[in-house]
């Protein structure tokens, strides 16, 4: 493989080398598109210089390129000034930022999207709870921008206090539960927003199997419908919640080992198309408390690559190549990128990967402290240009 600038220029076996190039030479190991996550936080979901260096530092690590920046944070991306901020942190950071816009601001008015469309943003925020009329109102933009809506689906009055998955382990703990059913209600009433206005809607962390057969329904009139679920909820169960571990206190919250099952399932089967490392870290000042009073989030970015490998490929459920189209080609098509395949013309955001490496979690913050994953990024390549490079490896 050739690489010029900033795009892949050329491939095949019989590429030879000018005396000008750099050469690397990857034999053993594999050469795949950087990843793109589509639901990433910064930490304490506190929009810094400092979060979002973070941000760049975990997601090289972890095989990481392009991220959505998920705009519901302090301050909130819903003005040209918070977008102005990202944009102007992101040239001087090794990872793809692209700002999320909020549709609506804190007052409760339209956010002028053509501006933050204008300024960089890639797609819309909405939560299921907003305004029938506002909502139709954000639609419409949509649709004239050519850009999809991001919708995180969840009825807060069913929700109230609840910190765990409802059901028999919640009631054991003594915990208030967060009902399934605050998912899928809101997800049937966006799934028919979005066939009546013909919108291209991402359906964020489905964590039910009845989530997705509504979207799967719906997908047969309107195809622009998508649905996103996390590696976590593939991964994990509920009884990490066992003794209070608010490490593995998430939101959406992990369910049964049923649910689990379902969804890689529904993964199989092609009703989900998107995966995301559904990064949401916070400090431990907000993690080292009671369960009820702990903040929900997941720290996981840097794990990435190697939280797919290992729970999804080392299973032998799906090859590399079927991973690849959830994490990162899908990703890329959703936001309108030039990503997400290695094909000359693309941007040349690669990662280079070390299957036969595997490495200890040892992080008392994130719900795989402890376990072994196999497979690790030895190299990040950002337009071009090496942005990481494991130490002792390349």
């Amino acid at each position: 493989m050739r690489i010029k600038e900033d795009k892949i220029v050329a491939i095949g076996p019989e590429l030879t080398s000018y005396k000008t190039e750099e050469v690397f030479d990857l034999q053993g190991r594999y050469i795949i598109p950087s990843l793109v996550d589509l639901h990433v936080c910064p930490r304490d979901c506190l929009l810094t210089h400092n979060s979002l260096i973070f941000l760049a530092e975990a997601a090289k690590k972890g095989g990481v390129g392009s991220i959505a920046l998920l705009p519901n944070s302090t301050p909130r991306i819903d003005s040209e000034v918070s977008v102005e901020f990202v944009s102007h942190l992101c040239s001087t950071l090794p990872l793809n930022i692209y700002p999320i816009a909020y549709g609506m601001t804190e007052d409760g008015r339209l956010s002028d999207l053509s501006i933050l469309h204008k300024k960089g943003c890639k797609a819309i925020f909405i939560e299921s709870s907003i305004d029938g009329n506002l909502m139709r109102r954000i639609c419409e933009y949509s649709l004239l921008l050519n850009i999809p809506i991001f919708c995180r689906c969840e009825d807060e009055n069913l929700r109230r206090n609840g910190v765990m998955n409802d059901g028999y382990l919640s009631a054991k703990l003594g915990l208030p539960g967060i009902p399934t059913l605050s998912e899928v209600k809101e997800v049937a009433k966006i799934a028919e927003v979005g066939v009546f206005m013909e919108n291209p809607f991402l359906f964020l962390s489905m964590s039910s199997e009845r989530s997705l057969t509504i979207v799967g329904r719906a997908k047969k009139e309107n195809q622009g419908l998508k649905t996103e679920c996390s590696i976590h909820h593939l991964a994990l169960t509920e009884e990490l919640c066992n003794h209070y571990n608010t490490a593995a206190k998430i939101l959406p919250p992990l369910k049964s080992e049923m649910t689990r099952l379902k969804l890689l399932k529904a993964l199989k089967n092609g009703h989900i198309d998107v995966l995301t490392s559904l990064h949401s870290a916070s400090s431990i000042t907000k993690k080292d408390l009671a369960f009820e009073e702990a903040a929900f989030g997941v720290e996981s970015l840097q794990d990435y690559f190697s939280l797919l490998y290992t729970t999804l490929v080392c299973t032998k459920m799906f090859n590399l190549s079927e991973v690849l189209r959830y994490a990162s080609y899908n990703p890329s098509s959703i936001l309108k990128l030039n990503k997400g395949e290695i094909a000359v013309g693309k941007d040349a955001d690669l990662i280079v990967v070390d299957t036969e490496l595997s490495r200890k979690i040892d992080n008392p913050l994130s719900p795989y402290h402890g376990k072994t994953l196999q497979g690790d990024v030895i190299m990040n390549i950002l337009g071009g240009k090496c942005v990481y490079c494991k130490e002792g490896e390349c």
